[in-house]
């Protein structure tokens, strides 16, 4: 596969390399013993025929996710890192990665990170949590490295006076963290916080009070990269994006915003983001739903990249982010084993940087604080945040109904902070 130095090449010729990455990986496909999945349309891997390709979702991407063999694997063995990712769908996807995927990670990562303003060799705190089968802090450590960053691998544990002493005594130019983990520090030790040159996230977007905080102190609130765990990098913040808008790794990635049906969408049309990864080793992802709602459009981006400019908007499924954590309704009702349609609601509130949640509704009637708590640890994602050292607990409130909002609203997550006048 070729990986471009940059994407700054006149557009025709950008295409013309993603082309014949595709053709390589059609001919690795086709030469492929496991990958039935993909033989009976390997005639459409051209980038005219994609579209004839079938959509892969998140519960066939689990169905196949177990065995090395699995007929999306264009090549089996050189397995290097096993990772495991329930994304919005709910269903656990285990991830088996080979080498040349691991490489081509790192290298589009590092090719993506935006270092303006940070100097030379800056120190940089990694405030990703490590380990729990998750390649977010592995994945940040590569990157910095490659950039040549001088990596502080704090993790999430490391008391909050340590991490301001850090900052303070190595001039630490750089945090790369979760939003939740960001916004509990910018409580803790604000005045330390607020001396970063950047802040980069990793997943949901940096709520706006405390990017605006950051940025009113002069920090850059950057994202790390749009990235998912099966993927790998799809997207990067150029010097002149910002918010969810990111430059798509068109050499190596085919972004595709379709509706239903599976049908591409106009530019700056909202709809389902299907990804097709280019790689003629490993697994194939050809069209996988990664479960974000998008737009594309043309670039026209003063950096000089001409890949596509790619906003992500929602997840498919109601979600919210709790310290950190994309967490789903689908997630609720299969940990608690209540049908889509149970009224019942989740409420989230927070007090000195400590989360708590509410349940409320009929459907919860039988159930205790305990059994509920049991059963959310026992989910491959919610175990996150009621095993999070800054979860102080829950209540099950059967006898009261969902709070509804000015427009008679029940939605399903529900901010204790918010109110009742969202719309």
């Amino acid at each position: 596969m070729r990986l471009l130095a940059d994407l700054t090449l006149p557009r025709p010729e950008l295409l013309t390399v993603q082309a014949e990455n595709l053709a390589l990986m059609r001919d690795a496909v086709r030469r492929s013993r496991t990958c039935t999945a993909l033989h009976p349309y390997e005639g459409s891997l051209t980038p005219e025929g994609l579209p004839q390709v079938p959509l892969t979702s998140r519960d066939r991407l689990a169905e196949w996710s177990m065995d090395p063999g699995t007929p999306n694997r264009i090549t089996e063995g050189d397995i290097r890192l096993v990772l495991r990712s329930s994304g919005s769908s709910g269903r656990v996807r285990t991830l088996l990665h080979d080498r040349p995927f691991n490489e081509r990670v790192e290298a589009i990562g590092a090719r993506g990170l935006c270092l303006d303003g940070l100097g030379t060799n800056p120190f940089v705190l990694n405030s990703l949590a490590p380990g729990d089968l998750f390649g977010g802090f592995g994945f940040a450590d590569a990157v910095l490295s490659r950039r040549g960053a001088a990596v502080l691998p704090a993790g999430t544990s490391m008391p909050a006076h340590h991490l301001a002493e850090l900052i303070t005594d190595l001039d630490v130019g750089a945090m790369v963290g979760l939003p939740g983990y960001v916004e509990r520090l910018l409580t803790e030790i604000p005045a330390q916080m607020q001396k970063l040159r950047t802040l980069y996230y990793l997943g949901e977007r940096m709520a706006s009070p405390a990017a605006e905080a950051l940025a009113a102190a002069g920090c850059a609130v950057r994202s790390f990269a749009y990235s998912t765990t099966e993927t790998g990098p799809i997207g990067y913040q150029c010097g002149h994006l910002t918010g969810t808008d990111h430059h798509v790794h068109e050499d190596l990635v085919i972004a595709e915003v379709v509706d239903d049906d599976g049908r591409r969408l106009p530019d700056g049309v909202p709809g389902m983001l299907a990804v097709t990864v280019l790689a003629d080793t490993g697994t194939a992802l050809v069209r996988y739903l990664v479960g974000d709602r998008a737009s594309l459009r043309p670039s026209a981006c003063p950096c000089g990249s001409t890949a596509q400019v790619l906003r992500v908007g929602a997840r498919d499924d109601v979600s919210a982010n709790l310290i950190g954590t994309v967490v789903t309704r689908s997630m609720f009702d299969t940990a608690l084993g209540l049908p889509p349609d149970a009224r019942y609601q989740v409420a989230y509130g927070s007090e000195r940087g400590l989360l708590r949640l509410t349940l409320r509704g009929a459907a919860l009637h039988g159930l205790t604080d305990e059994a509920v708590r049991t059963a959310l640890g026992r989910h491959q994602t919610l175990r996150k945040v009621v095993g999070s050292p800054v979860f102080s607990g829950l209540t099950v409130d059967a006898g009261t109904a969902p709070r509804i909002t000015a427009r008679a609203k029940a939605p399903f997550f529900w901010s204790e902070e918010d109110g009742d006048d969202r719309a």
